[in-house]
Formats: structure tokens, sequence, C-alpha cells
């Protein structure tokens, strides 16, 4: 076309045109661009578009065929001006955009394009959008349609709005709306509306993770609402695995995986009570219902006679427990139960690791959200014992003094003149908790934010006791490109009432043995309250137990943990991660005693006792991670080094004699005490994991640690704990694909690997020596020397814990039927334990040796149905059940018994010995009583008595070795106080905007020594009895409750060491139950996003057979675990709850 005279061309002689070109500035021209240079301005002065265009199509004739196909381009941006996706194709092409100004380049478009055709993105981009493009070699000319085109176009075209929401009514942020078939496409904002423009003959694709996608027809619909359902299939849902997360599909290990919304945290206060009943394997007991009490978490039994607790990580945090953060602030919680799982945690892992997730931000586009929780509740003691009153206990002692030949109580006398008073009921009834809590998350395109407020106040349902906690969580994400950072910061305080627990039994053991006819109050008495009398037990007056003037005890613990890290991306799936983790934690308790006088119980001096610990932690940690998938194979890695310094320091400080109401120890005139020691250990680990997967199908998992700790001597400071596992896909197989099409995943796996155990005291391989010792010089004068306080073994080494784990992964039936199920064996060796020596030794101890083995064997499983039958109504149930064997294979000598379960007066109850379970009963069988004399009689070996003692109505014990004698030889093995099977039962259902859910919980085949009932039950001594007391055995009542009354119980009826006081711990209990209304989002008027309302009731019944206060005996003593003495009762919890999100 030849050119004016003028050099411009006559076709652009009334428009602009803008060319765009990498580096250059973007000018509206008549027939030329400009770059940044001034050299460049020049040149391109003297050039004419129509050189310009006519060069282009002879030079890149050839060119526009190859290039245009192969040139791709990678683009998710979501309502951006068509200027900004222009420059964006620019930066990943060699292409350049000429337009003019007719273009409208400031219009909001939306595309979302993988590694797609140049050509293709523009064929959506601008499909109905009244903008035609030709590709000229590496140039794309931008013109506008005609107008009659263009109004064609926008005939067809309209906007379409809608609301995206789950089924709870609860807005989906975030979820991906396309036209189906082309690039042009948006995402739902922080209230879940969308915007996108679409034709009537357009399919709408809306889908979201974890959601089942849907196609919507267009058509002439101007506003759209969808409600997207959940997708069961868990395949592609991610657990948090060591120093990482891993999708459920590649797993090898057997990891277990509890989200918020199964756990139900906002009527628990504390985390471990959420998790009862909620994970196969993990046996979660209450340790009484004390407010604020935590619990004891065991996984896969106790394979250790020290600490047997688990290893717990809050966000990479590493914590002794859990029950002290915030349940509201839970995401998820990942249990590793396995070696193949736990073995990248090395020498703290053979007790399992507890892996707690905390919720984080997300990109609400600057605009916060905001949730708030509530509830109101009221406890109550699940159960009461039934003991005697005034008349009956007067009856029992009575009946008892006066077999033996004594007189009655002088407080079982003139009752008409005493009090009748119900201790139980005066110190036990309603109590009030109430937790809070409030979160503040949101964030923009490069940084996010979750931060947290909580508050729990628990009183007791004893009189007393009370517990309240205040947290704070603070956490910031920060990424961009290839680096990443973020800081977390947990802050936990907490005080309480403790229980009195000085005197034997506590509070709880005081007051059950309270008797009835104890004054409540007498002003004549220092401190103004009742006396006892005679022949009785010297107690402790209840209320004056609960009285802060005469008995004032607090404790404060302030707990700190922070996290900060640093990440970078060094190349493509090539990461480094360094985490900065100090926490810090305080505690203090103190306790005052008053002037008092509760009859025989007096203190006639005032005296108080302070003790503090602070514990600090520093845990610094170097990982580089690498993952990458090529093609069919998938490959994963890490590698890392920490380093953890743990310092501890204690004080103790007390004193007598300070004036009335004043409870500091410098006002103390006597009795001054102080005492405090420290200590420091080191553990620094090199650690290695590598993850292999062939098209889905094949798994292959390899992990190594090695641990050096300071707990230990030089010659074995040092540890290595492997472990390897494999697993397979079988239903990612061709020849199942094909045929089996109701089955969604069957996956095998096993592993092995070995986990240690370092969870003991500091510098016991260090002997300890006491000086100021003086020995005689055989010449009448002493010589001053020193003494072996303290024997040790340098060469005690890690304990070891070998695993081997088979698993079943099996889902079917579009995902709604699933099934977990592993069988494992776990065999720990060198169990670190006192092996006695020779008193010749002249040792005061017997050294640590690493001398015992334990195994547990078991199988546990999980399956689960859940199904959506509509957008309305959804329900799921799921069965748990976990079979554990505990045996001790060897001690440290062939015959070692370590003994445990102790009643007054040293009796034990338990013996932990080789070939039989930890903490085991070994008992004296019983055999119902003496009915006659000619029974008496005939109980004998070789002409003599063995009960020489019984009379008709006395216990007959059994002669177990036939050595006519009744002793500690005739104790026999009585059971377990660890269950054979654990089980729980939990289900839930939604319709429309009503929820409910129920948990069932039970155990099987353990057993329980009452010592409460042993105490209660003993008429040998002056205190309150149990009503069963009252059916005692006569002539004319054989079949009693209770053997006959006598005060000085010659025949030892109530001795400990019998199994009288051994009963079954199997369980069924309706664990928790809860309905809860969504309310109608448009009673709020855009105000709050979601509001529910919810009603929860907790422990509402439990069927058993135990006569004490609960089955759910653990006792913090590993050779102790099922003795029940004076245990405090477990709660009968009803609480109204709020959540509100704004």
């Amino acid at each position: 076309m030849p050119a004016s005279a003028g050099g411009h061309l006559p076709a652009f002689q009334s428009t602009q045109l803008q060319i765009s070109y990498k580096g250059m500035k973007k000018n509206f021209l008549s027939g030329g661009y400009y770059p940044k240079t001034p050299s460049g301005k020049k040149i391109l002065r003297t050039m004419r578009i129509s050189t310009f265009l006519l060069g282009a199509c002879v030079f890149c004739s050839y060119a526009e065929d190859s290039h245009s196909q192969n040139a791709r381009v990678s683009i998710n941006k979501n309502n951006s001006q068509l200027e900004e996706i222009l420059n964006e194709i620019e930066s990943q092409t060699d292409y350049l955009f000429i337009y003019n100004n007719q273009v409208d380049v400031n219009r909001k478009v939306s595309v979302k394009a993988k590694t797609k055709p140049v050509s293709e993105v523009l064929d959506n981009l601008f499909k109905n959008a009244g903008i035609e493009y030709e590709m000229e070699g590496t140039h794309i000319i931008l013109s506008s349609k005609s107008r009659d085109a263009i109004a064609a176009a926008q005939q067809q075209t309209h906007v379409l709005t809608g609301r995206i929401v789950d089924n709870n009514g609860e807005a989906i942020i975030g979820a991906n709306v396309v036209v189906k078939g082309t690039t042009n496409g948006t995402v739902t904002d922080i209230d879940g509306n969308f915007s996108i423009e679409a034709d009537p003959n357009s399919v709408l694709n809306i889908s979201y993770i974890g959601y089942l996608s849907k196609e919507i027809v267009v058509g002439n619909q101007k506003t759209i609402n969808v409600v997207l359902l959940e997708d069961t299939k868990t395949l592609d849902e991610v657990v948090v695995i060591g120093y990482g997360t891993q999708k459920k599909a590649d797993l090898t290990g057997s990891v277990a995986n509890v989200s918020t919304d199964d756990l139900n945290t906002q009527s628990n206060t504390t985390i471990g009570q959420a998790l009862q009943g909620k994970i196969a394997g993990v046996d979660i007991v209450s340790q009484g219902g004390a407010p604020g009490g935590s619990t004891r978490v065991m996984v896969r039994g106790i394979g250790t006679l020290n600490n047997s607790s688990p290893l717990y990580i809050v966000d990479g945090m590493y914590m002794s427990g859990i029950d002290h953060i915030n349940p509201n602030d839970i995401a998820s919680i990942d249990v590793l139960k396995d070696a193949s799982s736990a073995a990248i945690y090395g020498s703290r892992a053979a007790n399992g690791v507890v892996i707690v997730t905390t919720k984080e931000g997300s990109n609400t586009e600057g605009k916060p959200i905001i949730d708030l929780s509530a509830n109101v509740g009221v406890s109550s003691p699940s159960k009461y014992l039934d003991l005697l009153d005034a008349a009956g206990w007067a009856e029992v002692t009575t009946v008892s003094r006066r077999a033996a030949g004594l007189s009655p109580l002088e407080m079982a006398q003139d009752l008409a003149s005493k009090p009748d008073n119900d201790w139980q009921d005066l110190m036990f009834g309603p109590a009030l908790m109430q937790n809070y809590a409030l979160s503040v998350k949101g964030g923009g395109k490069y940084s996010t934010y979750y931060n947290s407020v909580g508050y729990t106040n628990q009183d007791g349902v004893m009189k007393g006791t009370n517990y309240q906690r205040y947290t704070l969580q603070s956490k910031q994400d920060f990424k961009k490109g290839i680096f990443q950072a973020g800081t977390n910061v947990v802050l936990t305080y907490d005080q309480s009432n403790p229980l009195y627990s000085v005197i034997r039994g506590g509070m709880v053991g005081h007051t059950l043995q309270a008797i009835p006819t104890w004054e409540q109050y007498d002003e004549n008495r220092t401190g103004g309250y009742g006396g006892l009398y005679g022949d009785v037990v010297n107690l402790t007056h209840p209320l004056g137990m609960v009285d802060d003037n005469l008995m004032k005890r607090y404790s404060d613990n302030v707990k700190i943990f922070a996290n900060a890290y640093v990440s970078v991306e060094l190349m493509k799936g090539l990461k480094y991660k360094l985490n900065l983790t100090p926490d810090f934690q305080f505690y203090r308790y103190n306790s005052y005693e008053g002037l008092f006088d509760f009859g025989l119980a007096k203190h006639d001096i005032t005296a108080v006792t302070e003790q503090q610990t602070r514990t600090r932690n520093i845990l610094v940690e170097n990982l580089l991670t690498f993952d990458r998938t090529f093609g069919d194979h998938k490959v994963s890695a890490l590698v890392g080094y920490t380093y953890q310094d743990s310092r501890y320091r204690y004080m103790q400080g007390s004193g007598q004699g300070m004036p009335t109401g004043i409870t500091e120890i410098d006002a103390a005139s006597q009795g001054l005490a102080v005492s405090g020691n420290s200590s420091r250990s080191v553990l620094t680990s090199i650690l290695g994991r590598a993850f292999y997967s062939y098209k889905n199908r094949y798994l292959l998992t390899a992990t190594i640690r090695r641990d050096g700790s300071s707990k230990f001597g030089s010659n074995y400071r040092y540890g290595n704990f492997p472990s390897v596992s494999v697993g397979w896909n079988i239903a990612e197989e061709d020849f199942v694909k094909n045929s089996v099409s109701w089955l969604d995943q069957l996956k095998l796996r096993g592993g092995y690997g070995v986990l240690g155990n370092q969870e003991i005291d500091n510098y016991q391989y260090v002997s300890v020596v006491t000086t100021g010792i003086n020995y005689p010089d055989g010449k009448s004068g002493l010589i001053q020397g020193a003494f072996p306080k303290t024997f040790a073994n340098p060469d005690i080494k890690w304990e070891e814990t070998a695993m081997t784990n088979v698993g079943i992964d099996f889902m079917a039936l579009r995902n709604r039927l699933t099934l977990t199920a592993d069988w494992y064996v776990k065999n720990t060796k060198d169990i670190l334990l006192n092996v006695p020596i020779p008193i010749s030794t002249g040792g005061a101890n017997d050294p640590i040796r690493n001398a015992g083995k334990i195994r547990n064997q078991g199988f546990e499983f999980n399956l689960g149905w859940n199904e959506s039958l509509n957008k309305d109504l959804s329900y799921g149930v799921s069965f748990l059940g976990t079979y554990n064997k505990n045996e001790v294979v060897e001690m440290g000598a062939e015959s070692q018994v370590i003994t445990g379960g102790t009643i007054h007066g040293g009796t034990y109850t338990s013996r932990t010995l080789a070939g039989y379970p930890i903490g085991g009963f070994w008992l004296i069988p019983t055999d119902g009583y003496f009915n006659s004399t000619e029974e008496v009689q005939a109980h004998q070996k070789d002409g003599v008595l063995i009960q020489p003692s019984a009379e008709p109505g006395d216990i007959r014990f059994k002669d177990t070795n036939n050595d006519g004698t009744i002793n500690d030889e005739d104790r026999v093995y009585c059971g377990s106080p660890f269950p054979k099977f654990t089980y729980s039962i939990n289900g839930n259902i939604t319709y429309k905007n009503v929820d409910f859910s129920i948990g069932f919980q039970g155990v099987t085949g353990n057993k329980i020594y009452n010592a409460t009932k042993l105490e209660l039950t003993d008429v040998t001594r002056g205190t309150n009895y149990l009503a069963s007391t009252l059916d005692y055995w006569t002539p004319e009542n054989q079949n009693a409750s209770s053997p006959r009354l006598i005060w000085t119980d010659p025949n030892r009826n109530a001795r400990s060491e019998s199994d009288r006081y051994l009963e079954s711990g199997s369980y069924f209990r309706l664990r928790n139950l809860q309905v809860g209304y969504t309310l109608p989002t448009v009673w709020f008027h855009g105000f709050v996003q979601k509001a529910r309302v919810y009603v929860n009731a907790e422990n509402l019944f439990t069927i058993s057979s135990y006569s004490g206060y609960t089955p759910d005996v653990n006792s913090s003593d590993v050779y102790s675990r099922g003795f029940d003495e004076f245990i405090y009762p477990s709660n009968r919890t009803f609480m109204f709850g709020l959540n509100v999100t704004f």
C-alpha cells in the first residue's frame, strides 16, 4: 500500500495505534512506537507503519505457523485488566501485541490456563468480546469488530451472578467458576459470590477442592445459587507426617488423621477429651473429673517401664502435652503409630507421635473473618456412692464393736442430739463450666494471619476446686515467589485450686470417710469447724479443707511457645527451611495451712510452702526437601540437622510460724528451709527420608535418624533409628480399573523400623557420692569420708523399639465405604530399670541397667460409611476397634519383680514380672463364706486348720499352693489393668440446617482394683462405710454382701491382698451427644456469614459392673494403672453453645 506524502498510512490517519514490546514503554501514536531509550526513538521516528507491517509479513510468513503452534502459556488471573493479561503473555513468549485505541484494554477479564497454546487462550479471551486478532509471525495485531458484530455478540452474552455454598449453607470461598471449553473464569469472593459473562448456550463448570464438581447450563438465567456436596473421596487428602505432609494415597505407614469437624472441640475443655474414641490404636483415659484434669494417651500399649507418653508436636513445636492448647484453635490431629511413619523422630518416637496442626489464615482479599465461640454448661458427678447415714453407721459400728467385746462409739450414741450429715452431698454438686474463644483470620495475596484468644473457667463438682485457662495464639505467614517466612506464638496461662493431697486419700477420701454425726461447725474450736472424738480415725474436716483461711492452695502455670521459619525454593522442587523454636515454662505452687482444731487432727502453727520450676528449650532445625514428579515417577526426599538444648530449674522454700493471715515465707519465725537443683540436656540429630512412587501403584519409603543425647555416657551417646516401608495400590492396576468399577482404593502396605526412648532423668550414667560421712578408725576415733549414695552404670543406652506393621486401606462404592486396618508387633528391648545388687556392695541404691524386654502386639481397624443422599440430607457412621496384648518378656534378673498398687500399710496389689503384663494383679482368691463351724473345720491341711482364726461368716481364702497357710505365696495372677479390646461407635446426620452427632465408647477385658471399696468396707476403722456393709452375714443372711462384722477382724477379712476388691473394668458409655441448628443467613442481612446454636451432653450414661465412681482409672504410675483409691468422680456435662462467623 503506498504511503501518503505525510508519511502516514491513510487507513490509520484518524486512529492511534499502540504497540507493546518487552522493555519498551507503551504510547499512543500515529504510525510509530517509541522505545524507552532516546537512540531508539530517533531511529523509530523514521519508520512508517506501512514499511513495518510489510516487512513483518514477509519476514514472519513462515514463523507464524510454527511459533503459534509451539508457544504455550500458563495464566491464572481473576478479574484483571485485559492489558495485564497481554503483558503476561508477552512475558512468557516472544509475542508482541499491536492494537489501536478502539481496543478496550481496560476491561476486566478472567483467565485460567495451564500450558495452553496462545491461540487457544486468545480465542477464549476474545470470545464475544468484540475483538479480533491476527498473528503475523511474532506479532499479534488486535482490532475491534464491526459494530454489527459487536451488537450481535452482546445480544448473546450477559452477566451471570450467583453464590456457591456447601450443604450446610456456608459460603465457599475461592470456588472456581469457568465457562466450559474456555479459559473464561472467575473465583468466588469471601461471601461465596461470583460474576461472569456467558452466553445462553454456555455451560458453567463449578469446582472446589474437597467437593464434587457441578456443571450448569446458563440458558436465560441471570442469577444462580449452587450447593456443592462434599467429596467423600479421601485419596487426595493430605495428612501431616514428620517434617512435612503427604497424600493419604501415598502413605506406606500407619497414620491416623482427625479433623476439627470430627473432634467436636467446642464442648471439651481439653483436646484429650475430644480425642477419646476417635482414633483406633490410641487409648485415651481421663484421670478422674477434676477441673482441668489431664488425660493419659497411649499409642499401641505401653512399651516401657519409664515415661510412656507419646511425643507431642504442635505446629513444629515440641511439647510435653497438649491439654493446655485451646481446642478451638485446632485444625487437625495426626498420630504416627508405627515405626515407618515415626522413625523420622528417632529416640523420642517409641511411644508414638501426636502432631497437632492449628488453624491458619487465608487469602480473604483483606477482609477479616471473625469467629466467635461461646458455651456455658453445668457439670455434676456422673455417679454418687451409696454411703451410710447416721443410723446405718451407728448400727454397723455398734454390731462390729460388740462382736469384738467393745462398747459402742461415742459418736454413734444419742443420735437424736447429733447431726446426720451427708458429706458426699455437702461437698459434691453441680458446677458451672464456661468456654469462650474469639479468632480473626484473613490475609491477602502474599501474607496471611490467624489470631485468637480463649478463656476457660471450670468449677469442680467438688467444692474448693477450680481451673481457669487463658490462651493466645498469633500466626503470621508470608509468601512471595520463592521466599516464605512466618511466625507462630502460643501463650497459655492457667491457674487452679488443686486438690488437698497431703493426706492419704486426699479430699475425696476424707470426704467419703467423714462420719455422718460429725458437726459441720463449732465456733468454740480453732478454725470454727466441728471436731472428732472417741475411737475414730483422725480425718481432716471436709469443710475445713476448702476454707482458704485454713488451707489455701493455688498454682500458676505460664507456657510460651514460639516458632519462626524462613523457607527458600532454591530450584524447582528443592526447598531449604530454617526453623527456630524457643519455649519457656514457669510453674508455681503455693500451699498455706493456718491454725485449726478438727478434734483428732490439729494444726498449732502456720506453715507455707512454695515450689517453682522453670524450663527453657531452644530447638533449631535445618531442613532440605525435594519434591518432583517426572511422568509416572514421583520422588520426594528430606535431609536435616536439628539441635535442641533443654534446661530445667527447681526451687522450693518453706517456713512456719507466720502471723495469722500472712503467707510470705520471709515472715516465718521457724522451720525455714530451702532446696533446689538444675539440669541441662542436649540432643543433636541428623535425619533423612526418601519416597518413591511409580504410577501411584508402587510406593517405597525409607527413613533414618541418628540421635546424640547428653543423657547417656560417651560410649553409647549416639543411636541410629532406621525404617523402611512399601505400599501397593492395587486399585491403580489396569486389570482392576477396567474390571472392578465399584472399587475406589485397595492398598496394601507394610513396614519395619526401629524407634528409641530417651525420656529418662538426666545424669543417670553418673555416680553420686555423699561426703561428710564419719567412719571409725579402730582407735576410738572417727575418720571423715564419703559414701556412694548412688551407684550408676556408665554404659546405659537407648531403649529400642522394633516394630513391624502390615496394613490395608480400602474404599468402595463411590468412596462411601472405607476400611483401614493394621496388624502390628512392637518389641521393646534394653528397657532401663533398677536391677538389685547385693547389700554387701555398700551402695544405697540399685543401679540402672538396660535389662527389660516388653512386647505389644495387636490389631486395629476403622470401618466407616459416609453418604450424601441429596443436598439436604447426609449421614455417616464409623466403628473403631483395637485389640492389644501386653507382655513383659524379660526383666533384669530372672526372678526380679516390681510391685505396685500399694495400699496403706505397704501391701501391694500388682506385680510386674516376665511372662505377664505390666502391673498385672496378683491376689489371693476368695471362695465365699464359711457358713458353719463344720466348714471352718473342713478347711485344713494335714489336720491343721488353714484359717485357725475363722468363724462362721468369715471369708474363705484359697490355699493355692497347698501349704496349709494363707500368705503371699498364695497370690495368683488375676488379670490385667489393660483392656483386651477397646472400641467406639460414632455417627452423624445432617438434614438441612439441623445436625446431630453421637459417640459411644467402650472397653472389655481389663480389671480394676477398687481400693476405695476396701477403705469404705473395712469395719475395723472408725470412718463412714458403704451402705452395702448393712447387708452383713448372719446365720439367717448367708448370701450377704459383706462378711460378719467384727471390729478386730481376726480372720483378716479386709486383707488388701485378696481378690475381694478386684472388679471388671469393662464398660459401654454414651460418650457424647450433640444437636445443632444453623440459623438461616437471610436473618442477618449479610452481617453474619454463619450462626449455629447447639446443645451438647457428655457422659450421659455408662453401663458397667464397676462399683466405684468411674471405670476410667489410669494412674500416672505405670505399675498401678488399674488402681483406684478415691479417684475424683467423672462428670456428666450439659452445655449450650453458639458459634458465629462474621
